[in-house]
């Protein structure tokens, strides 16, 4: 069974993979403390790394290419509310807050 691993400051969590849920909707479910403020890709505050299961993940949206800089979606990170798991696999994700 495919699994999603989430590495926050609080520790490691491992959780069943949920299609079509953002990576904050999921945390937010089995409390995992995923740090977010708007959940519309503004305010950053879920900045997430891709650490591993890139190719399970749906397409960096428009609002993460307004948010991020091309530096930063190039070395992996992208925003946890805009992060959706489209396929099945292993994703590992790890928050990393500015």
């Amino acid at each position: 069974m495919p699994q999603l691993t989430l590495h926050t400051r609080a520790g490691t969590h491992e959780l069943p993979v949920e299609m079509n849920q953002t990576i904050v909707t999921i945390a937010k479910k089995n409390k995992v403390p995923w740090g977010h403020a708007c959940q519309r890709g503004v305010c950053a505050q879920c900045r997430t790394l891709v650490v591993g299961g890139v190719e399970y993940l749906n397409e960096v949206t428009a609002e993460e290419k307004l948010r991020l800089r091309k530096a930063e979606r190039a070395e992996g990170f992208r925003l946890g509310c805009q992060i959706q798991i489209v396929s099945e696999g292993d994703v590992t994700l790890t928050h990393r807050p500015y």
